[in-house]
């Protein structure tokens, strides 16, 4: 009797317990949404410190290209901190509290570096004219410091946020969430290698000595170059994506 009774027990016993079935990755798409986010938004406060140099006709374009090729990497900052807020708080399975995560890491990504260089670096104006003389201590800290600071600073990294986080959620509900790992790197390089030509459209041609030719030239350079390197990861991207898919 006791033998028929393990007999019976014993396959129950060795029986695997079946395991919940894991749920799909989520938000894998930050990174990526973040760099699109902060080509965008550091490329308008670009675009804002440029209308403000209307004496400064030899480059006046070149603040629009560093602010893309800047928020280029403070996105990919804003990205991982997003992604790093998610999996810290384990809300990846939760669309409400995923997103909120998404938002606060990438606001911190993108807000800690600039608030560092404003706060603790020298005076930094951006809006002065060419021809004005440097500004002192006395007259940088507080009202045009915080004028600086969120303009420049602030305000970007909450476009920066906000796009980052809406790019993320959408792409966490489509079913090709895995294609804007390369996708969305080769659009905005795309549009980096295309900045130069059009930010430039309509303005005043390079005058000047040769440093001032030669700062406008090296920011096309720059840009450009910011480019081709997303292209290229975008590249390097999507052939890891389809060697699991030609082995499969």
């Amino acid at each position: 009797m006791t033998d028929e009774v393990n007999a019976v027990a014993g396959p129950r016993a060795a029986a695997p317990r079946e395991e919940p079935p894991r749920m799909p990755p989520r938000f894998t798409g930050a990174v990526p949404w973040g760099v699109a986010a902060g080509a965008i938004a550091w490329g308008v406060a670009g675009s804002v410190r440029a209308a403000h140099m209307t004496n400064y006709p030899w480059n006046v374009w070149t603040p629009v290209g560093y602010g893309a090729v800047k928020g280029v990497f403070l996105g990919l900052l804003a990205g991982w901190c997003a992604l790093l807020s998610v999996r810290a708080c384990r809300t990846a399975h939760r669309p409400k509290a995923g997103a909120a995560a998404l938002f606060a890491g990438g606001l911190l990504g993108g807000l800690v570096p600039g608030s560092l260089r404003d706060f603790l670096g020298p005076p930094q104006p951006r809006t002065l004219r060419y021809f004005d003389g440097p500004r002192p201590a006395s007259e940088w800290y507080w009202r045009p410091l915080l004028s600086e600071w969120l303009i420049y600073t602030v305000l970007p990294a909450l476009g920066c946020a906000v796009l980052l986080t809406v790019g993320a959620v959408v792409c966490a509900r489509s079913s090709r969430r895995d294609s804007a790992g390369w996708v969305v790197p080769a659009l905005v390089g795309m549009g980096l290698l295309l900045l130069p030509h059009y930010a430039a459209a309509g303005l005043p041609a390079p005058q000047g000595n040769g440093d001032h030719v030669n700062e406008s030239a090296t920011a096309g350079i720059t840009v450009m170059a910011t480019g081709f390197g997303l292209l290229v990861s975008a590249w390097v991207a999507r052939s890891r994506r389809r060697r699991p898919d030609q082995r499969s």
